[in-house]
């Protein structure tokens, strides 16, 4: 039996579009719809959102500080002014870096009080604790992985 070979001549580099992903979360906000947001960091070491609405399937925005702030505005007061938000400038976080998007967003939130609502333990599965932050425009989704640091913390703060 002969082997299959494939041969990939001028193979290029795949470079995500940041730029298209911007414009589609611009497109949701034009519509007023409601956010779904998770914040992840790829393989890669990029920190990006996870957003979706009732009319967009999910998709990777990947962000830098202003996108963030340029999310958050939206979430919280319905705001669509992008200016500046320079989606193509992003960079991975580096080795060593706090490099957990998803737990240093879940903290920021406690820490400036931010109701946050559990998914009761007893209902929990898999070893994960889930979260939900509401806001006027839509919602920020948690899904962390249970450790007894996060368990302390979230005890010792009152929350579950």
């Amino acid at each position: 039996m002969n082997s299959l070979n494939i041969y990939f001549e001028n193979q290029t580099e795949r470079v995500y579009d940041n730029n298209g992903a911007h414009d589609a979360a611009k497109l949701i906000m034009r519509k007023y719809e409601n956010m779904d947001i998770q914040f992840k960091t790829g393989k890669d070491k990029f920190p990006y959102a996870w957003l979706e609405s009732k009319s967009t399937a999910g998709f990777k925005l990947i962000l830098n500080q202003k996108e963030l702030t340029w999310l958050m505005g939206y979430l919280q007061e319905g705001k669509t002014e992008d200016l500046e938000t320079e989606p193509e400038k992003v960079e991975a976080y580096k080795e060593g870096d706090n490099s957990d998007l998803q737990m240093s967003i879940f903290k920021q939130l406690i820490e400036r009080g931010k109701t946050l609502q559990f998914v009761p333990m007893f209902r929990e599965t898999n070893g994960y604790i889930t979260a939900c932050a509401s806001y006027q425009k839509g919602k920020i989704k948690f899904r962390l992985k249970r450790t007894d640091e996060l368990v302390e913390y979230l005890t010792e703060k009152g929350l579950i």
